[in-house]
């Protein structure tokens, strides 16, 4: 059972975890609660990887009960709370070892495989190679609209 795709696929996953990481230490507490593209920096933050259980939960099984309400981490609804960048981090830590067990639990053989509960939340087929680049390209996406808020501080990006 070869897992050299999968084995690439987590790797991206994985950098953009990393550069998660540095980013709630790289971001001024200032930053963190500014909004910036239509939502406090820290909410697009937590957004990338909130939405990791919507993509690797299973049909029937239920919703984890995450540390904010679900409409704040769907960027449906915003909340004046600016919550301690230790209860993000660690909720980030457990949504990263969550998408990499889903990642190493495949072969590349599994790849070309429905996520059965993706399919049905999304109302369209999805892979398991489809849900991997997701994962990543949507972590990459958000922290890439968090940086951005670095930056137009004067302020050093993580990328």
């Amino acid at each position: 059972m070869s897992k050299t795709i999968v084995a690439s696929l987590q790797g991206n996953m994985q950098h953009a975890f990393s550069l998660l990481e540095a980013y709630v230490d790289a971001c001024p507490d200032k930053i963190w609660r500014e909004k910036f593209g239509g939502w406090p920096v820290w909410q697009q933050y937590y957004h990338a990887f909130a939405v990791i259980p919507f993509f690797l939960r299973e049909p029937g099984e239920p919703e984890e009960a995450p540390p904010f309400a679900p409409l704040v981490g769907a960027l449906k609804e915003t909340t004046e709370e600016t919550p301690d960048k230790g209860i993000i981090k660690a909720f980030a830590g457990k949504m990263r070892d969550k998408a990499l067990a889903y990642a190493s639990g495949l072969d590349d053989a599994a790849l070309s495989q429905k996520n059965e509960g993706l399919s049905k939340r999304f109302g369209r087929d999805m892979t398991h190679a489809g849900t991997l680049a997701l994962i990543g390209s949507h972590l990459q996406y958000h922290l890439g609209s968090c940086d951005a808020a670095l930056r137009e501080n004067g302020i050093a990006g993580v990328f």
